[in-house]
C-alpha cells in the first residue's frame, strides 16, 4: 500500500484509551521507538478520524478471509461493509481496550484490535457509540443474516472457551504488501505482554487453518475447532495461558 520508503522503526508503544483503564497493568514498556496515541474518535466524526485509515487497512487484509468472504459474500459490496464493521470494532476498542498500531511515515502498517476483561459481549447501549447498532443498514439481507448467526456462534465459542478475566484478540492485519516478514508477530508479541503483565488469558477465533501454526507459535492453543454450517469456513477458538503465575 506505502512506496519504498526508510527502514522500519520499531513498534510504538500501544494506544492506551484515557477513558478509563482496564487492568491495573495498564503501562507498556518504555522503547526505542516513539509513542504515538491515536486522537480521540467519537462516533459522529467518521471522515475526520484516524478510525478510517485503520479499518481500509483492515478491511484489505480480511478481504480474501474465508469466514469474511462467507459473511459479505459479494465482492463488489465486501470492502465497503468491512470498512464499516473494523470501524465499529475501532471504536470499541478504542473505549474498553487497547489499539496496538505500527507507524512509519504518517501511516499505518499494521493494526492489532484488543478488547480488555470485560468488554465482550458489549451491551447493547455501547453499540450505539460504536456504530454496531447501525450496521444492519446499507447491508444485503444475505450478509445480515450471515452476521448476526456468526455473532452468535462466535459468542457461544467464546463463553465455553474462557470464562473469567482475558484479553480478546479481535482483529490483526498487516499491510498486505508488508505481510510476511514478521510485523505480525511484532505486533501480537506487544499485546500478549500485556496480557503477561496483567496476568491473563488471551483468546482469539480464526478461520484460516493456515495461520494455526503462527498463533500456537505464540503460545496459543486449539481451544473449539467448530463449524457453523457444514459447508461454511472454520471458526476455531484458540486460548493462550498467561506466561507469569499469580
Amino acid at each position: 500500500m506505502i512506496a519504498a520508503r526508510r527502514p522500519i522503526p520499531s513498534y510504538s508503544p500501544a494506544y492506551r484509551p484515557t477513558r478509563r483503564r482496564t487492568t491495573p497493568c495498564d503501562r507498556s514498556p518504555a522503547g526505542p521507538a516513539r509513542s504515538s496515541p491515536l486522537p480521540r474518535h467519537a462516533a459522529g466524526d467518521a471522515g475526520l478520524s484516524v478510525i478510517d485509515p485503520l479499518a481500509a487497512l483492515l478491511a484489505r487484509a480480511f478481504d480474501d478471509d474465508p469466514m469474511m468472504a462467507w459473511v459479505f459474500p459479494d465482492p463488489a459490496r465486501r470492502a465497503r461493509d468491512l470498512r464499516r464493521l473494523f470501524a465499529a470494532n475501532l471504536r470499541h476498542a478504542d473505549r474498553t481496550g487497547r489499539i496496538d498500531v505500527q507507524r512509519i511515515d504518517g501511516g499505518s502498517e499494521g493494526v492489532a484490535i484488543w478488547l480488555g476483561p470485560g468488554a465482550f459481549p458489549m451491551p447493547a447501549w455501547r453499540t450505539l457509540l460504536t456504530g454496531h447498532a447501525l450496521l444492519p443498514f446499507g447491508l444485503a439481507l444475505t450478509s445480515l443474516a450471515r452476521l448476526r448467526r456468526l455473532n452468535a456462534y462466535a459468542l457461544m465459542q467464546h463463553r465455553r472457551t474462557v470464562a473469567g478475566p482475558h484479553w480478546y484478540l479481535h482483529g490483526l492485519a498487516v499491510d498486505p504488501e508488508r505481510q510476511r516478514r514478521g510485523h505480525g508477530t511484532a505486533l501480537l508479541q506487544r499485546g500478549l505482554e500485556r496480557a503477561d503483565r496483567d496476568r491473563l488469558p488471551c483468546y482469539l477465533e480464526t478461520a484460516r487453518e493456515s495461520f494455526l501454526p503462527f498463533y500456537e507459535r505464540l503460545g496459543f492453543r486449539i481451544a473449539i475447532p467448530g463449524r457453523m454450517t457444514p459447508d461454511g469456513p472454520p471458526t476455531i477458538s484458540m486460548l493462550r495461558a498467561s506466561r507469569r503465575s499469580r
